[in-house]
């Protein structure tokens, strides 16, 4: 893996209060993500790869529908989707990103044709530029929620761990 990185569970208690924003340095509020702040859980079921950073600043979530189960995500894609990322610590997010694709790639799970996608709700991120960490990373917009009030954000899974 990395040197910033250590994978954790889906259950670990750290990561769950810097998810809640109660971890070391924590704002005292829940990522957008949580739905239910202060739940032993805080990934969707499913294949998981969730990393936490040496430090306890950030907490990373990657997902997609487990392969055996022939289910298919909501969206229609195929690959590995960022659901939760929370750097509270004092390390640049696009750094992060790069660090976390490359603990994916390592990890040797493979990832389908739709590579590496998140969802960026513009109005819940306190940026100018919501989810201008993961273009750095060299993600792109590819289009929007349902809904219309998040962006969906790619990077082909040929350039994991590469950035602009």
């Amino acid at each position: 893996m990395t040197d910033v990185w250590t994978r954790v569970g889906k259950f670990d208690r750290q990561a769950v209060a810097i998810v809640d924003g109660a971890g070391p340095r924590g704002n005292g509020v829940p990522h957008y993500s949580r739905r239910k702040p202060g739940a032993p859980q805080f990934m969707p079921p499913g294949q998981t790869l969730i990393l936490m950073s040496h430090d306890l600043g950030a907490v990373w979530g990657w997902w997609r529908p487990a392969p055996s189960s022939g289910i298919k995500a909501m969206n229609g894609h195929d690959g590995w989707t960022c659901t939760l990322f929370r750097n509270d610590g004092p390390q640049r997010s696009s750094e992060l990103i790069l660090l976390a694709e490359e603990a994916l790639f390592e990890s040797g799970l493979g990832c389908g044709p739709s590579g590496l996608l998140t969802y960026v709700f513009r109005k819940k991120v306190r940026s100018a530029n919501p989810g201008y960490c993961y273009k750095v990373a060299g993600w792109k917009k590819v289009g929007v929620s349902a809904d219309g009030r998040k962006d969906l954000l790619q990077k082909p899974w040929a350039l994991a761990g590469i950035g602009l």
